[in-house]
Formats: C-alpha cells, sequence, structure tokens
C-alpha cells in the first residue's frame, strides 16, 4: 500500500463486522455513512461561500453568536469557541467539525438506517485512531509552535483551539471535545474530529499522517443488503432512533424504521422451517 493511503476493507456480514471492531482498541471512533463512494467532508467544506475570502468562516461563526443570543438563555451561551462549533453542528449550521460516535454500532445504525430507500450500494463506516491522531497532532503543533502549551486534560485546549482556528493555516486533523455536551451527543457517544484548515479538504488534512495514515484510518465497506438484519439486531441493543434522539422526532422515526425492518411472512416461514431443520426435522421436497 503506498504512503498516505488509508486501510479499506470489505466485510460481507454483520457478523464479520462485529468481530473486526471487537478485536480494535477503546481508542477508536467510528463513522458510518450510507454511500461508501462518499468521501469524508466536514459540513464547511461542502459549502459555496467558504472559498469566497479569507475570514470568511470567522464571520459566519461570529453571526451565529450574535444571533443565537436571541434564542438562547444567558446559561445556555457557550463559554468557549469549541462550545459554540459543537452548538452550531447540532442546530444543521456548517462548521469545520465532523461527527465520530466511540461506538461502532452507532455508527452501524447511521450507515444502515435509509437504507430501505436504496439498497443497490454498499454503505461505509470510517473508524479512526482518536488517540494516535491527537498524539501526532500535538507533536506536530509542538514544531509549529514551540512555546504554545497545546495539550489539556489529554485534549487540544479551548485557548489554543482558537489559535489554530483564527490563524486556519495548519493542515492537520485532531479530536476535540467540548466541556458541555448536550443531551444528543451524550447518548450518541459523540467526539469531534476538526481541522486545522477550513479551506482544504478534511482528507487532504489527514494526509499529515504521512506513512501512519494506513494503521490509523480504516474504511470499512459491508453491503447495504444487509440493512435489515443490522438495524433488528441493533434494536435488540436498544440503538434506534428514540434512543439516539430523544423527542417526539427521533420516537416517530424509530417507529417508522421497525415498521420497515420487520419479518415479511416469507422470511418468517424460511426461518421457522431453518429452525425446524436445525433441530433435526427433514423436510421431502
Amino acid at each position: 500500500m503506498d504512503s498516505n493511503t488509508y486501510t479499506s476493507i470489505r466485510l460481507s456480514t454483520w457478523v464479520d463486522y462485529k468481530v473486526f471492531v471487537d478485536n480494535l482498541s477503546e481508542n477508536w471512533a467510528f463513522r458510518g455513512q450510507i454511500n461508501s463512494r462518499w468521501r469524508l467532508r466536514t459540513a464547511i467544506e461542502r459549502t459555496d461561500f467558504i472559498k469566497n475570502k479569507k475570514g470568511i468562516e470567522a464571520e459566519f461563526v461570529s453571526e451565529f453568536q450574535r444571533g443565537a443570543r436571541n434564542y438562547l438563555n444567558n446559561d445556555e451561551l457557550p463559554e468557549h469557541l469549541i462550545e459554540w462549533l459543537a452548538l452550531m453542528q447540532h442546530h444543521g449550521a456548517p462548521t469545520r467539525l465532523l461527527d465520530f460516535s466511540r461506538s461502532p454500532f452507532i455508527a452501524a445504525f447511521f450507515s444502515f438506517e435509509q437504507c430501505f430507500i436504496r439498497n443497490d450500494i454498499d454503505v461505509a463506516i470510517w473508524a479512526i485512531n482518536y488517540n494516535f491522531l491527537k498524539n501526532k497532532a500535538l507533536a506536530e503543533l509542538a514544531k509549529q509552535f514551540p512555546n504554545e502549551e497545546w495539550e489539556n486534560k489529554n485534549l487540544i485546549n479551548d485557548q489554543s483551539f482558537e489559535k489554530i482556528f483564527y490563524q486556519n493555516d495548519c493542515n492537520l486533523v485532531f479530536p476535540v471535545e467540548p466541556f458541555r455536551m448536550n443531551r444528543r451527543y451524550s447518548l450518541q457517544q459523540s467526539i469531534f474530529l476538526s481541522t486545522g484548515n477550513s479551506n482544504k479538504s478534511f482528507i487532504e488534512q489527514l494526509e499529515f499522517l504521512g506513512d501512519d495514515m494506513a494503521k490509523a484510518v480504516i474504511k470499512i465497506e459491508m453491503p447495504s443488503s444487509l440493512h435489515k438484519e443490522v438495524l433488528r439486531d441493533l434494536q435488540r441493543m436498544n440503538l434506534n432512533r428514540a434512543s439516539l434522539f430523544p423527542d417526539l422526532d427521533g420516537y416517530a422515526a424509530s417507529l417508522r424504521l421497525r415498521y420497515n425492518t420487520m419479518k415479511t411472512p416469507e422470511e418468517a416461514v424460511e426461518q421457522h422451517i431453518s429452525k425446524l431443520e436445525d433441530d433435526g426435522f427433514a423436510f421431502i421436497p
């Protein structure tokens, strides 16, 4: 494999996936995407305005901060820039953050939940060793800014993040966590990965890992036709829209998904016959 290239694997069964992720350490974070052809891209990377002029991302954040005060109480206002970006992300405003989950099964849910609409393409679950990524980013930042204290409680500290954000020319990716997490992100076991430069793509900036990218970034592809089996299994784990989005919208969406993945009469008969055969009954065609 060439350097600066992530590892890509294809698994054909849900059991294979569960075995694979069970062998990974707790230092990995996961992101599910419904289409395996999609790259890892931040929301702000996909906007039309980000290339318009230097500093436009900072202007966008500043305008959000001014306007949000009309909708939030004083005790709800974020205290640090990371918290502001997390709030923006939560409400659909584009940022340089990319959502990951510490749970490989939550990531799988987001990969498969829409597959009943189209199940002729592979899904992808990206796995990134965020602890390794953090250490490599800290080492790179220490070289670029030898007089700065970057780390605080094993993470990029708030003041250092602001410096990276407004300087906007550090071509790397690193994990961040806001001090205050809303309920939804807590339930989804979320962790954010941030780019150091909003004018370059996420995947391009991951290449700061060099030869280590192949062992720290894995793209797992699986057939979307597995979606009923996967979603039924995740439902047994209580992973559904209602548990991950604790409001009426989430509950309504979870009902739709549960009914869409119910066994058909044909599947129920086939499963019953298979069980009887496993128990020693023979059927003569």
